[in-house]
């Protein structure tokens, strides 16, 4: 029975391995076919690391992650952009496909189930939101498995756990936060919340002391060095982030907007933005908050939905009503309601039974990761890319639910009722407001001559990328 149960997962592994790349290989065709724009200024800024290092440094608005990821793609050779473009999608879904089995074993020693290890590894792979992104040459995939690995590394095996295990766990966690950082400094929150996340377990389990602090900290140097010496250098600061402020501008960019997307076509400014109908012109958000505070408060639930909203799915869109976005959205939709219900479920557990078990740390790291993210974000001028940390985290959530359905009884069939009413609000919720958003859309037309036929290269304002 073993062997044979053995077969099927692997069987199942496999035909989900081939439909996930077939997937992202369809996305890759649909994506714009060279880097513009933000995409072309890390290829820029990769093209300065091979041919002049990192003491060339040129800007304070980028941080080296991203563009040196581009330069080791390419090994370090001159690849035309295409080429290029090709290079960083193939290492961009082997990089997320192999995180999707880590969490996926990871989840299966945590809950003690091949079974649920196998169903996170087939809901990571067959996730199309993000294998979208593994086409596009961009921060935000790279990004979004860098913080979800980071925070996989913090859960707890019961029994399974070797002696230093956790000393090791926590400087790879932390390793791979300061990453995520070097190649998105927002992801500086994420290392906030990996602190509260593994104080959490250190109080729990005691199993986390001095040498996991100390883990901790060297975990976090290696990344965060290389951008302190550039602006150390350029700027005389020992700062691991960018020197401009540019969340503050963007701050104010989201008071008036409720979402933003670079529109690819020659006969149109790049700027496709969704205008705020309940900004009333104040000049902060602090003022927009005293004076109107229902409307900011609607207007941040308003950005959380557009982080999340495929409407427009690709960075770069050429088409303004692609036939996939509905497909793509109602996946969204029950993602986020299924992992919703699951982290509500455990939470309910948790509260009744007066005790946080490892599937429950699972749950609460997910969700305090995620709930950073949100802060972050939610202010802001969001982009539908700015949500892919929370659709990856996610996976953890629903396996989590999941097991909670395998270790409990069957569900009574008027909680099963109210759950398949839940997902039918869920997905009309939705739809209906993604209809709303999208008839705010503004792009003024623009009066000049296209350049061979494709937008401009250059990289669109600072900050948006």
């Amino acid at each position: 029975m073993s062997a044979a149960a053995d077969r099927r997962r692997t069987r199942i592994v496999f035909g989900a391995t081939l439909a996930s790349v077939a997937l992202a290989c369809f996305w890759f065709v649909e994506g714009y076919p060279t880097p513009i724009y933000d995409s072309w200024g890390y290829c820029h800024l990769g093209e300065i690391i091979r041919t002049r290092g990192l003491s060339a440094w040129p800007t304070d608005v980028r941080t080296y992650g991203y563009p040196l990821f581009l330069a080791v793609v390419a090994g370090f050779r001159a690849v035309p952009l295409e080429e290029l473009r090709l290079l960083v999608f193939v290492v961009q879904l082997t990089i997320y496909l192999g995180a999707c089995a880590y969490v996926g074993r990871k989840l299966a020693d945590v809950f003690q189930s091949p079974g649920l290890g196998v169903l996170a590894y087939a809901i990571g792979a067959l996730n199309p939101i993000l294998l979208l992104h593994a086409s596009e040459v961009l921060t935000d995939l790279l990004s979004a498995v860098l913080i979800l690995v980071s925070v996989a590394l913090s859960w707890r095996a019961p029994g399974r756990e070797r002696p230093f295990s956790p000393v090791r766990q926590i400087f790879l966690s932390f390793f791979f936060a300061a990453a995520a950082v070097a190649v998105r400094p927002a992801n500086i929150v994420i290392v906030a919340a990996l602190v509260l996340v593994w104080a959490v377990r250190a109080l729990r389990w005691k199993d986390v002391g001095l040498a996991g602090a100390g883990a901790a900290l060297a975990g976090l140097i290696p990344p965060l060095l290389p951008q302190v010496l550039i602006n150390h250098r350029l700027f005389g600061t020992l700062n691991p982030l960018i020197e401009k402020d540019l969340y503050r501008r963007q701050a104010i960019w989201g008071m008036a907007a409720l979402k933003y997307a670079t529109l690819a076509r020659t006969d149109h400014s790049p700027s496709l933005v969704y205008p705020n109908p309940l900004y009333h012109g104040d000049a902060t958000p602090a003022l927009f908050l005293r004076n109107h505070p229902l409307h900011y408060l609607a207007t941040l639930a308003l950005h959380g939905f557009g982080m999340l909203d495929p409407d427009l799915p690709f960075t770069y869109v050429t088409d303004l009503e692609p036939w996939y976005r509905w497909p793509l959205g109602v996946f969204v939709y029950l993602l986020v309601y299924a992992a919703f219900a699951a982290t509500l479920f455990s939470a309910l557990r948790m509260i009744r039974r007066r005790e946080l078990d490892a599937g429950g740390f699972v749950v609460l790291s997910a969700v305090l990761v995620a709930g950073a993210c949100l802060a972050l974000y939610l202010p802001v001028e969001v982009e539908s890319r700015f949500g892919l940390p929370l659709v990856a985290l996610a996976t953890p959530l629903i396996v989590a639910g999941a097991a909670l359905l395998r270790d409990g009884r069957a569900l009574a069939r008027p909680a099963r009722a109210l759950l398949l009413l839940g997902a039918l609000l869920a997905v009309l919720g939705g739809v209906s407001l993604s209809l709303w958003i999208s008839t705010t859309r503004t792009n003024p037309q623009i009066e000049r001559p296209a350049v061979s036929g494709q937008p401009s290269p250059q990289p669109s304002p600072a900050g948006r990328g």
